[in-house]
């Protein structure tokens, strides 16, 4: 395309565009029926809308609302699951100690038997001799 026709097409745009963006008188009586209209609409209780349940999430208070009790309950589900991990780690160390208590006594129970067997065996020996 030549820089005249580029020229042209333009003009003939801007032409176009004056055309439609050209003032106009309104028709007769529009203002009184655009009066009438909006004093209708304030007179018309408004519809209920169902339109969806997320159009509550559009507020940003709401969101940020919401936000705040996602991120709480995701750290007190935390703090939760660590408090039960925790107290289990407890649990089985508790079995444990009981376990280790339960084995001291009776390996005390064996050496003083032991221990009396050993003493019985020296007095015989010192007896016979």
């Amino acid at each position: 395309m030549t820089r005249m026709n580029m020229d042209k097409d333009d003009s003939r745009m801007d032409d176009a565009l004056r055309n439609a963006l050209r003032r106009q008188e309104a028709p007769d009586g529009f203002a009184d029926r655009v009066l009438a209209r909006v004093a209708q609409q304030n007179l018309a209780p408004n519809p209920v809308r169902h339109d969806s349940w997320l159009r509550f999430f559009t507020q940003p208070i709401v969101r940020w609302a919401a936000l705040a009790a996602v991120a709480g309950a995701m750290i007190l589900g935390v703090h939760v699951y660590q408090v039960r991990r925790e107290r289990a780690e407890g649990e089985a160390a508790k079995q444990r100690l009981m376990a280790l208590r339960i084995a001291g006594t009776k390996l005390q129970l064996a050496k003083s038997k032991v221990n009396e067997m050993n003493a019985n065996q020296t007095t015989n020996r010192h007896v016979k001799e």
